[in-house]
């Protein structure tokens, strides 16, 4: 059974809705570069605050930490 009423094809975007990239802007970081960034950066920040947590563990546990001098 054939149905030639029915017309399937996909609507085309209108052109007019999208504006145009003007050719002078200047490019943005990639986002690869950007994800890259933040996990090399979150990774120092979590390794800084381990490190630091370490320390204060150290001291704990040696009773060399002084509270109020």
């Amino acid at each position: 059974m054939r149905n030639d009423d029915l017309d399937l094809r996909a609507d085309r975007d209108e052109l007019h809705d999208y504006a145009p990239r003007a050719p002078h802007v200047k490019r943005q970081k990639s986002l690869v570069l950007q994800v890259a960034l933040g996990v090399f950066l979150g990774g120092l920040a979590l390794w800084l605050v381990q490190l630091g947590a370490t320390a204060i563990m150290a001291k704990l546990a040696m009773g060399t930490l002084q509270f109020g001098g």
